[in-house]
């Protein structure tokens, strides 16, 4: 049986038994599982039986499984369990996973769990939350290992063993007698140095950081640039506030990639799949949805406005939905390969968008003399006119390389004047792209036919 697979029965398995209130066998599932896979078999569950399930949660891992929860299924639990248990949870939990889980209560149980957390927690929970969710101070660990430069790494080993509070502790950070990140030096420089070099002859100096207030995306593209394991991020002075570590990062790549992927299908990405808000649901997919109907207005007055070519060559109408289901395919694909790259940092304003632009270009051309030789020799089999073959075959070549070209353009325009390239895909493009290929279509048809 495969991994998949495996989980899968596992989760099965807490529901039948939370189904079945069979509390003995159900607490030794649980203990075999992940707060992911308990999160997981919640989300099939009535409400009793959500509540019955947190029931017999240890509390090491239950709150790491209400923070995978759905915001309808996290409501439905913390609104119904006694406040005191829920605090245990909180306080078992790291202090950036503790804030974002408080985060997404409700205002007022938000206050008295505030109220109720270990003063430490408290203060560190709070200095969190002054920073906005998706920045690097909203999901930063406050608790890093670091050590004053003078220190030896025979000295650093030993504090390290004592340690027991810090979360994945992949680089020690270095500090000065001011309080400042001076240096980082990894778990593996310690080992291979004499035991008694100092902290500040060993570090790395050229330390790169993120202040608070930098966009949890750009973090996420620094850690995968670099492949570093946690990024640090500093205040003005650069005294070290915390660390965004690892599994942060894939959070944050994970929820970027899906609120990409509904930005590109014009759905706002507060939609929440488990609403059941229909209106609000609507409202959201109407707004792009409307720049489709202006886009298909628009163009069929442009259609209109070749009336008498259709007219004479009625022919010319079954080759319009080739015409525009090809380019808009195009167009997408290059939208969407353009749109992966910003999101990565491997293409920024300048010499790389440039030639992203023209390997596009590229590829539209060779992909359009392909469809194009293929389209003509139909004609010319299909249709007694050497005119329609060469009006389609070369009509078809310019439209394709075109909507690559075009499906590129669009969104390094909108990055390059600070709008999300992500709106770019979808509606706008495939609008923007019909339009212009049945312009390309019809004027090359009109000059081929001679009206």
């Amino acid at each position: 049986m495969t991994e998949r697979n495996l989980v899968q029965a596992r989760v099965d398995a807490i529901r039948r038994l939370t189904r079945r209130r069979a509390a003995t066998r159900l607490e030794r599932a649980l203990a075999k599982s992940s707060p992911e896979d308990i999160a997981q078999a919640a989300t099939h569950l009535t409400n009793q039986d959500t509540l019955f399930l947190f029931g017999h949660v240890d509390t090491d891992i239950a709150g790491e499984a209400l923070l995978t929860l759905t915001d309808e299924d996290l409501d439905a639990v913390v609104s119904r369990i006694p406040l005191e248990r829920l605090v245990r949870w909180l306080d078992a939990m790291e202090h950036d996973d503790e804030a974002d889980l408080i985060e997404r209560l409700p205002d007022d149980l938000r206050a008295r769990v505030l109220e109720r957390i270990v003063d430490q927690d408290r203060e560190q929970v709070e200095e969190l939350l002054a920073w906005p969710p998706d920045s690097a101070g909203g999901i930063m660990s406050p608790v890093a290992f670091r050590l004053n430069e003078s220190t030896t790494c025979r000295e650093a080993i030993s504090a390290l063993q004592e340690q027991g509070d810090v979360e994945m502790v992949f680089y020690l950070y270095v500090e000065n007698d001011a309080g400042q990140l001076v240096g980082v030096a990894s778990l593996r420089n310690l080992l291979l140095n004499a035991p008694s070099s100092a902290l500040g002859e060993i570090m790395a100096t050229e330390v790169i950081s993120v202040a608070p207030e930098t966009d949890q995306e750009e973090v996420a593209r620094l850690a995968s640039r670099y492949d570093f394991l946690a990024v640090p991020v500093v205040d003005d002075t650069h005294r070290l506030l915390g660390i965004v570590t690892i599994d942060d990062v894939l959070d944050v790549i994970r929820e970027e990639a899906a609120e990409d992927m509904l930005k590109m299908a014009g759905v706002a990405e507060a939609f929440d799949p488990h609403s059941g808000d229909t209106v609000r649901a609507a409202r959201q997919r109407l707004t792009w949805l409307m720049v489709t109907l202006m886009g298909g207005i628009g163009l069929s007055e442009v259609i209109g406005v070749f009336e008498t070519t259709l007219s004479r060559q009625a022919v010319l109408a079954g080759f319009i939905p080739v015409v525009m289901g090809l380019s808009g395919n195009v167009g997408i694909q290059a939208a969407t390969i353009t749109v992966r790259n910003l999101a990565t940092g491997h293409v920024m304003a300048g010499r790389a968008s440039l030639g992203l632009l023209l390997r596009e270009g590229r590829v539209g051309l060779l992909i359009g003399l392909v469809i194009s030789f293929l389209l003509t020799a139909f004609c010319l089999v299909r249709y007694p006119m050497w005119q329609l073959g060469v009006a389609v075959g070369i009509s078809i070549l310019i439209a394709v390389m075109g909507s690559a070209v075009l499906g590129t353009l669009i969104p390094l325009t909108l990055d390059r004047f600070g709008v999300d390239p992500a709106v770019a895909t979808g509606p706008f493009v495939t609008t923007s792209i019909d339009m212009t290929s049945i312009v390309i279509y019809f004027t090359i048809c009109t000059v081929a036919f001679g009206f």
